[in-house]
């Protein structure tokens, strides 16, 4: 099942309910990431089940594609689960 959210709707969340993700590799962090996310690279999914479950997890890599993967992984873990539409640079183009 695809969940997306779009950068607009993201930003239009109750951010008290709304915990978000960065997935991407550090190599990719190193030029800046969104205030205020929880940097969980892909490669430590075992992570990932430390987020709370009542609330809503947004989740983003670089344009899509890693954070589509890990949030499958949290939806059959029982997690309400969205990826960023378009990821990062989705964010860096709504600036």
């Amino acid at each position: 099942m695809k969940r997306q959210i779009s950068v607009e709707d993201w930003k239009k969340m109750d951010p008290e309910q709304t915990v978000l993700v960065d997935v991407r590799e550090e190599t990719q962090t190193q030029f800046g990431t969104i205030e205020g996310a929880l940097y969980i690279p892909a490669t430590s999914l075992h992570k990932l089940y430390e987020l709370p479950k009542d609330k809503r997890i947004v989740v983003f890599c670089q344009k899509g594609e890693t954070s589509h993967e890990v949030v499958e992984v949290l939806l059959d873990a029982g997690y309400d689960a969205y990826e960023m539409q378009g990821g990062y640079l989705a964010y860096l183009a709504s600036l």
